[in-house]
């Protein structure tokens, strides 16, 4: 089955990935992935619990492997560290997933860049589906197959956007790489008319239509309004809209949020406590 690359949309290609210990046993460990854009692509943090995985997801065809482990030594500092690991990896997915008596789950299916880590969602809609859909004979394979290949060439595209979407939107001009994220040939025609669309009302689940959506409606707004996206000044205000409202749930939610930062352990405390311990007590 042919493989539909996503080079001309998603320029990453390659990444070099390192193993850093940390300073000591009492070092903080991050409570999220801190991802941090670089001029060729982006570089992932990931505390765990005795090292941190960090890595440079880069363009080929913008940076050199040696400007890329350049980036990236800069970013994690004086450290000593062994050479970092290349990856190479050819961003897309097949065009079809069912294909007689096999089908393509996982890696087999496609490969996305990893900056929303989309891969074990994929993988669990697709076991559920093809369990769900496996017909007891012959006779309705074919269509089983064919819904399944339809289902999945959509998700896989929507991911693709949701992706892209991230690097549209950047005010950077500083390396061709982002610029040329910006170019609108290389932007999906889903994903640039939605952006249309969203610059006089916001994403609702109607621009999102399947049952299970690996990134609904509410994701697309935390990552446009996040990076500033604004809709056109003379946008139509809906009659349902009620700012004052807006900002009374936007104060609770702070007042909320603060509360509970409070009481909260650090992320080394609450798994020294769970080694201790166990996760029910």
């Amino acid at each position: 089955v042919a493989f539909r690359s996503q080079r001309h949309v998603l320029f990453n290609d390659t990444a070099l990935a390192l193993q850093i210990p940390y300073a000591d046993e009492n070092s903080p460990i991050a409570s999220q992935t801190i991802s941090t854009a670089q001029s060729s692509g982006w570089i992932w943090d990931i505390g765990l619990p005795t090292r941190r995985g960090i890595g440079y997801v880069y363009s080929s065809a913008h940076g050199s492997d040696d400007a890329a482990e350049i980036e990236l030594r800069q970013y994690v500092g004086a450290q000593d560290f062994k050479p970092p690991r290349k990856l190479s990896f050819n961003p897309g997915y097949r065009e079809k997933f069912w294909h007689r008596n096999c089908v393509a789950i996982g890696l087999s299916a496609g490969f996305i860049e990893p900056l929303e880590a989309s891969a074990l969602a994929l993988v669990e809609l697709s076991a559920n589906m093809l369990s769900d859909a496996m017909p007891a004979t012959r006779d309705a394979m074919d269509i089983a197959a064919r819904r399944f290949n339809d289902a999945f060439t959509y998700r896989w595209e929507r991911v693709i956007d949701f992706l892209k979407m991230h690097y549209v939107l950047t005010k950077r001009t500083d390396s061709a790489f982002w610029r040329d994220n910006a170019r609108a040939e290389s932007i999906p025609d889903r994903l640039s008319e939605q952006l249309t669309l969203w610059r006089h009302q916001p994403p609702s689940r109607y621009d999102f239509h399947r049952v299970e959506e690996v990134f609904p409606a509410a994701s697309y707004q935390y990552v446009l309004y996040g990076m500033g996206f604004r809709p056109e000044p003379r946008a139509t205000t809906r009659r349902a809209d009620d700012a004052d409202r807006a900002d009374t749930y936007f104060r609770e939610a702070a007042a909320l949020t603060s509360k509970m930062l409070s009481a909260l352990p650090t992320n080394r405390e609450l798994i020294r406590h769970i080694q201790r311990n166990g996760l029910h007590r």
